[in-house]
Parts: structure tokens; sequence; C-alpha cells
């Protein structure tokens, strides 16, 4: 089986990040994202399709007779912890996988 060396490590510490959303353009499903531990910002990350969000509003009176459910797309919000994914060619490219 094959080790990893430092060198596999940092690339792996590269590619797969957490950081917190700085900035969301939900019309473009996409995100910057501050990643803390190199004190930089990223570009627009691209919010990957993650399960829709269900939200049930109560116009009046009680459920289930007088209710709206929206479904929406699921978009983190600013502040909010992210798991993001970058391509290994050091361009800045990634993708938002979800929150954590």
């Amino acid at each position: 089986m094959q080790q990893f060396d430092d060198n596999d490590m940092q690339e792996l510490k590269d590619i797969v990040r957490v950081g917190i959303v700085s900035s969301v353009n939900a019309g473009a499903m996409t995100a910057r994202v501050k990643i803390q531990d190199q004190g930089i910002v990223t570009g627009d990350l691209k919010i990957v399709q993650n399960p829709p969000k269900a939200e049930i509003k109560i116009k009046s009176g009680s459920c289930p007779a007088d209710c709206e459910v929206e479904i929406k797309p699921w978009i983190p919000k600013v502040g909010q912890w992210v798991l993001c994914l970058f391509k290994p060619d050091g361009e800045g490219d990634g993708f938002i996988l979800g929150g954590i």
C-alpha cells in the first residue's frame, strides 16, 4: 500500500478546505468563502446542487388546511461554515459542497 508523504498531505489540504461564507450571489448560485487559516477570500465558488430546502408557511389557521409549501435550492448564508473542494490545478476554481 502506498504511503502519503508531506507533499501529498499538503496537496490534499489545498484541495479540501473549510471556510466561512463572506458573500453570496443567489442568482448565479455562487459564493465567496474566507479561508481563515490562509487569510484569503476565494473568488466566486459554484454551489453544488444539494437536496432542496422545503419551507412551510402557515397563512392563517392551522396546517394542513391553509399552508403554503415553498421549495428552494440550498444556498449558504453569509457567516455559515462550509466545506469546499478546489481543483488541483492551482487556479482557485472550486465548489461549495455543503454546510457544516
